[in-house]
This record gives C-alpha cells, structure tokens and sequence, in this order.
C-alpha cells in the first residue's frame, strides 16, 4: 500500500495527517506530516494558534511478538537474546544493539562504550561507571525473553493506558510525542495514530481526533556485511616509506546516499513502497555507515530536512562533527521546499577543522557566460548557470596521547557531486576544472589531497582522465560543446592524483573474485550505480600518491545478487558505498610547509575554523 493519508474536519477547519509509508518497519522512526488548513467557504477565518497532540498504539492480539524475527546486528544468521539498554536510553541506532550471546556482546562492547560516550556528550548526559553500565545490560534466556515492562515505549502511564474500539478491538498505547520508532514488540501488529488539533487559548480541538492504522510492522531485511580488502605493495610508486603508526593512517568513504526529493515509486517502481520511504532509507543508510566506521565521510545528495532531523543527530552520537553545503537551487514538493547538497563528516576525536572552502559552479561559469555573444547568452545561462556545489576543507590529525611531538599532519577532503546530464559534457567539464584550479592552489602546498565524490562522469570521459592522468580523453566538436567552453579554459592538471579502486586494481595479489568486480580496461569498478535505466561507474576516491599510501579499500558488491537494481530493501541507495584507508607518506619535516593557508581566488568562499 502506497503513502497513508486521512482527513479530518468540523465545519471550519480540516486536520491532515499523511505517514510516508502505511507499512511502519522496525527500528525506523515514523515521521508524520501534518497540517490544518481552512474549508473553502471559510477563506476568511484565520486558524486559531493550535498544539497538535499525539498518541500511538499497538493492536492488542492473543500473539506475542515475534522473537524469531530479531537478529544479531553482529552474527546476522543469529536470533537475538539481549540488548543494550544503554543504547536504548541514548538513543542509538536500535538494530545496532541487540546479540545473540554473552561472548558477542563482550567482543563488542568496547565499540558500544566509545558510541555511549559519544551520544552521552552530545545529549549533555554523564553515563556512570563502567560497573553500572554492566549492570544495565540485560541478558535473556530461552525462557525469559525480553519481558515487556522493560522494553515497552513511553511514560509509565502509557502502558495501562488503553483504547477499545466499539468491534472490542483493544489498542495499548505505546507513544505520545511526534515521532514513533516501532520495537521489536510491534512486529506482525498493527499501530494506530490519533493525532489532534487543539486551541492554545480554549484548550478545545479544532477538528475532529484523525485516526490513522497502519499495515503490521515488518522486520526489513539485513544487506550482506562488506569487507575491508587490504592493498599488498611489493613497492609504492611515491618513492616514500609510509610512516607505520596507526597514528597517521585515516579511512575516507564517498557515498551518495540519494536524496528523498528523487527517490519515487515512478522511477525505482522495483523497489518495494516501503523501501522507498524516507525514514526506513535513512535510518537503513545510517546502519550502513555506522557499520563501516570510517574516519571521514564525504555524502552527496544529502536532503536539508533529513540532514536536521537525523543525520546531523544521529552521526553526532558516534562522534562526527559536520559541514554542509546545499546547492543553490530549491526544489518544491508537495509539502515544502527543500534542497540536497554535500556533507563531510570527520571524526572529531581525530581530526579538527582548520579551514573550509566552498564553491558554486553557478558563479564559477557566470564570468564565462556574461562574456558570450548576445545570441548566445540565453543558452549559456541555460547550459552552464547549474546549482551544483563543491565543499573542500582543510583537517589537521589531532594530537592524542602517543602522538609524535610536533606538527600534525594536515588533509584537504574536496566532497563533489557535479551535473548530472549526459546531455551537457561540457557542463562537466566546466564544473570538474574549476574544482581542479581551486585544489591545485592547496596541492601546491604541500597539503595531501583527496577528491570524493559522485562526477556523474564514467570512466575515461573527459573529467576523470583530466583529474587521473591530466589529459583530454576525447576532442570535444560543436556538438559536444557548442559555446566552446574547452576553448575558454586553460586547466592546468594536479599530476600525481590516482583513483583508490583503480590503484588497488594494479595491487599485488588481488584475487580473482574481487578483479572481476572491475573493468580491466578503466581499471575501476564495473559499476557505482545501478538501476533499471543505467549500469555503470560515476563514483570515486582520488588521492595524491606522492603524499599517501593506500591501505585498503571497501570490497565491491555483485550485480548478479542485487536483483532488479538499486535502491532495495537490502540496499537504500541506486549508489553504493566506496571507502579507502590511506596511511601519510610525507616526511614529518614537511608538516611545517602545510601551516601557510591558500588563499584560493573568487568564487570560491573561505572560512577559517575559530
């Protein structure tokens, strides 16, 4: 069943209640959208200043919940027979809390204190001593399963609290605010949501109470884990020996995460309904990249809303700060505007941000297109003038104890999503060199670099041999660029920048069955995204060889094993996840040269950290 929408009205005044899927899932917080408006023959009246109230239930049956459907977020093929109620108070994701066994928790519970730490700091909460927080943890046998006094949501009132439908239908009441995260209690039942306008001055309700039911919560299905695959060099190509301190070896994963505004039943109509709602793709993205715990994430297609309302919270409580940058034009749905953009996170225990720079394409291309011919200025707002945007800052390794004396080496991370048209090459072309100029100020000093993101290019077009080898793959004609914009620029290339997958394809004892996940001619992965429409690579981690050293790299999925393609109830994304792991090669002599910022000339916009 598609999106559950219900109304409601007096004679005024009409309440609209409207969940993103009528199927809630477990685990994933529903988010409903409500809104009062006037009946048409009151245009007239003001809506009254108004609380909305919320109540959620779940359909009482003669079944308990299905403890068979919960699963080891360690041992997927486990049942689960304990939780962490830390996680619980704090919070966290809840799928990551729950083990099948005493010896699984205890292997986990050194991750579990660091992301209690994180979430406690970011709640302004103190957690207790590492005694108390043993105590907390409930273990649950066969025949004591998960006793529902401990698990049930909401204040105490809530769980006498009943409601009986005129059929003798029973709803226990489980929730009072906004939002509702279905527990492993739901599952196989139904939920009911009463949601109420109310008068702040009368404390009467506006309109009649709106009741909306869902379809019975279902446990989603868990994506297979993927494994980190270590680089074996029998030599590095900079010339260096990488330094061996686990100090100075960092993780970068890139992944457009596809945002909620383009993610419709029209274009991915192979991809259940529910699959394809917001909450269950967020909170299912979240798990996955919690699960690959990388140092610094470079996301494209990050929608503002879903930003606010839980990546920015979520990744908080694991210990990630946060930049943000959206592109310049908003997009209207049907009930708001909003817009995506590009978000680095980086671990603020590890690395602290010394300055950030920020470009919009638009601006780059507008001196090019004010100086066209009058008959061509219409086209070239049209063609160029587009709301893509760049996002670059500069990280310095935080000094921890058994850190080296001295300086800290630094980092610039660029997170990109250029143009997406097949239509327009020279648009790419346009967007990927004003982003090279800009970086190639910061290479110059010294700086390590690394170039994130999806560039909407496959491999060996024009902007990946450009950022790769520094050269023009193909002589651009009319067609291609009818305004002459190759003509127009004079790009001058950051030699020494390689492609992650492309360097661990030339690796020393790659097996077989990753090599055929790669073209052997690009030397990159067969494909980054995958759809019914399109196959192919548009994704890539570049980094510059002369000033790190590939350590590994996220293993690459199948084709065969993702069905009709992507977005999927296993995977939330037409993208998927790419990852390094990079060690520093630079002389620790060199940090010194990284302390001068560049000063990088308009449009680009500059923010130095406080």
């Amino acid at each position: 069943m598609g999106p559950q929408e219900s109304e409601t009205g007096s004679d005024k005044f009409r309440l609209l209640v409207k969940l993103s899927s009528n199927t809630p899932v477990f685990g994933c917080r529903m988010f409903p959208i409500v809104r009062v408006s006037r009946h048409q023959s009151f245009l007239q009246l003001e809506v009254p200043p108004h609380e909305l109230t919320f109540s959620w239930y779940r359909e009482q049956t003669s079944s308990s919940f299905d403890r068979d459907k919960v699963r080891c977020s360690v041992h997927l093929d486990m049942l689960a027979k304990m939780q962490c109620e830390e996680c619980v108070k704090l919070n966290l994701s809840v799928k990551g809390s729950y083990h099948c066994s005493n010896s699984c928790y205890v292997d986990a519970w050194e991750k579990h204190k660091v992301y209690h730490r994180y979430a406690a700091e970011t709640v302004s909460e103190t957690l207790s001593n590492n005694q108390q927080e043993v105590r907390n943890f409930k273990s649950y046998g066969p025949d004591k399963y998960w006793p529902e006094s401990d698990f049930v949501v909401g204040s105490s009132s809530d769980k006498n609290e009943k409601v009986m439908e005129p059929d003798g239908k029973i709803w226990i009441k489980v929730g009072s605010s906004k939002s509702y995260a279905p527990t492993e209690h739901d599952i196989g039942h139904r939920l009911r949501l009463e949601c109420a306008a109310v008068d702040c001055s009368m404390g009467t309700n506006i309109t009649p109470v709106n009741i909306t039911v869902t379809d019975p919560v279902i446990y989603p299905p868990a994506h297979p884990p993927r494994s980190t695959i270590k680089c074996v060099w029998k030599s590095w190509n900079s010339g260096l020996e990488a330094h061996s301190s686990s100090d100075l070896t960092f993780s970068v994963l890139s992944y457009n995460i596809l945002a909620g505004i383009y993610a419709t039943g029209n274009r991915y109509s192979y991809c259940p309904e529910w699959a394809l709602s917001w909450e269950y793709r967020m909170q299912n993205i979240i798990n996955e990249i919690i699960e690959y715990d990388a140092d610094i994430l470079c996301l494209q297609e990050v929608q503002r809303d879903h930003f606010e309302d839980l990546l920015k919270p979520a990744l908080a409580k694991c210990g990630y700060s946060v930049l943000y940058k959206t592109k310049t034009k908003e997009v209207y749905t049907p009930n708001q505007y909003t817009i995506d953009g590009c978000a680095t996170f980086y671990r603020r225990d590890k690395f602290k941000e010394i300055v950030k720079y920020e470009l919009e394409y638009d601006k780059s291309a507008l001196p090019f297109v004010e100086a066209l011919e009058p008959e061509l200025k219409k086209d070239g707002r049209f063609r160029l003038l587009k709301d893509n945007v760049a996002l670059v800052v500069i990280l310095e390794r935080v000094k921890n104890e058994g850190s080296f004396d001295g300086n800290q080496p630094r980092i610039c991370v660029a997170n990109t999503h250029i143009h997406a048209s097949e239509k327009f090459p020279d648009v790419k072309w346009f967007q990927v060199v004003s982003l090279i100029d800009g970086l190639g100020t910061i290479a110059n000093s010294k700086i390590p670099l690394l170039i994130c993101g999806d560039l909407n290019s496959l491999p060996l077009s024009n902007p990946h041999s450009f950022i790769s080898k520094g050269i023009l793959q193909s002589v651009p004609n009319k067609e291609t660029d009818p305004l002459g914009v190759y003509q127009y620029l004079r790009p001058c290339p950051i030699y020494k920048l390689k492609s992650a997958y492309a360097c661990f394809f030339q690796s020393d004892g790659i097996e077989e069955q990753q090599r055929r996940k790669m073209d052997s001619e690009t030397m990159e992965p067969i494909f980054t995204n995958f759809t019914s429409e399109f196959t192919g690579t548009l994704d890539y981690i570049f980094f510059t060889v002369n000033s790190l050293r590939l350590e590994s790299v996220l293993e690459l999925l199948d084709k065969e094993a993702l069905g009709s393609g992507l977005p999927s109830p296993q995977w939330s994304s037409d993208h998927i996840a790419l990852m390094g792991s990079f060690t520093f090669t630079l002389e620790r002599s060199s940090y010194q040269g990284q302390r001068l910022l560049p000063c990088l000339p308009s449009p680009w916009r500059t923010a130095t950290a406080q």
